[in-house]
């Protein structure tokens, strides 16, 4: 057995330089798909078993491999998606790009019972495909792809940590607490697929009434303030203009952190929003002016309206130190730049104002 195993071991080390071609040509194959689906995962790895892992799984397994290339996870991918139907999306991809052996692969989610031990994943035999110019030397290896959901991946790392692969190796006393945790599991990923679904339908509501002019009663959030700053007729005029003077391009960035600036002048929904900007819009496009059409910047932020608004009323409305502290305390925590900050809104109000 001991000779059998040195063989298979030796056919590894024969092999390795191969191995090692293929896990850096089908890393880059899977990046480059995912890449241009335009879906967005949490991450790609890849790994090839040690030369221990093999020996280990030959002296557990001497039968079931008479050489050593015949261990299908040998090579080992795993893509780790956020949602659920991320992973069958992916899958599909993957498929066009790679051979899949559709016998030796598994959908091992559909195994699963309602009072299985374990939360299982989809696992794909695969092989570089013929006629596709990969070198005839590398044709002939398999290896696996794991497709998960963040979920699914957090499961199977503290499983394989408590050390336990089967509901038999479970006392019997926690078994069902095991399966009360791949319950909720499932659930959880269900129900963040369902709030993804109905933030887009949300989106694109708002969306709509933003086009049509009629969403000043929606409540300020991110996706209302995302919607309005990408498809207002107004906000998008304003960006123009701050591009016209500046000669930079717009570059998209959440403006999240402008919703509790906003709250702090009281501005709840678009409508308020909208009032706001027509109010301090010619304040706004001044100061821009001011500091913008001497620099050499070729790229800005799409928050750079909110910006300028918001500088503009600190600026020609009558704020008090303490106010323009409680302003900046909404996204500054060190206490010498805010007061730094204010220094500057006192200088530009005497010099707009000459207060």
């Amino acid at each position: 057995m001991s000779n059998i195993k040195e063989l298979r071991l030796k056919e590894y080390d024969q092999s390795y330089e191969n191995y090692k071609r293929i896990e850096t040509i089908v890393a880059g194959l899977l990046e480059k798909t995912v890449a241009e689906s335009n879906i967005s995962i949490m991450q790609i790895t890849h790994r090839i078993k040690s030369r221990d892992s093999v020996a280990e799984k030959l002296e557990r397994k001497p039968e079931k491999y008479k050489t050593v290339n015949m261990m299908n996870d040998l090579i080992g991918f795993r893509i780790i998606c956020y949602f659920s139907d991320q992973v069958d999306e992916i899958a599909r991809l993957v498929e066009k790009v790679l051979t899949v052996d559709r016998e030796k692969s598994s959908d091992k989610r559909k195994l699963i019972s309602p009072t299985a031990f374990g939360y299982l994943s989809l696992h794909f035999i695969c092989s570089l495909p013929e006629n596709a110019g990969y070198p005839e030397e590398l044709l002939g290896y398999t290896f696996e792809i794991q497709f998960r959901t963040v979920l699914q991946h957090a499961w199977a790392e503290i499983e394989h940590d408590l050390g336990y692969k089967t509901e038999f190796g479970i006392p019997v006393d926690v078994r069902r607490e095991f399966s009360r945790v791949a319950g909720l599991l499932e659930i959880a990923d269900e129900s963040f697929e369902n709030i993804r679904s109905r933030i887009g339908e949300y989106e694109k509501w708002v969306h709509e009434s933003i086009k049509d002019d009629r969403a000043d009663k929606f409540s300020l959030d991110l996706v209302t303030l995302k919607e309005f700053v990408r498809h207002s007729q107004m906000m998008k005029s304003f960006l123009e203009e701050i591009c016209a003077f500046s000669g930079a391009t717009m570059m998209e960035v959440s403006p999240e952190n402008y919703l509790e600036r906003l709250a702090f002048f009281n501005i709840r929904t678009l409508g308020d929003l909208s009032a706001f900007m027509e109010m301090e819009r010619e304040h706004a496009i001044m100061l821009a002016q001011s500091s913008l059409a001497a620099t050499e910047l070729d790229e800005l932020a799409t928050t750079v309206g909110l910006y300028y608004l918001c500088r503009a009323h600190l600026v020609f409305q009558d704020y008090r130190d303490e106010e323009l502290k409680n302003y900046f305390r909404t996204y500054i925590t060190d206490d010498a730049r805010i007061d730094r900050e204010v220094n500057r809104i006192k200088q530009l109000r005497k010099r707009y104002t000459d207060v």
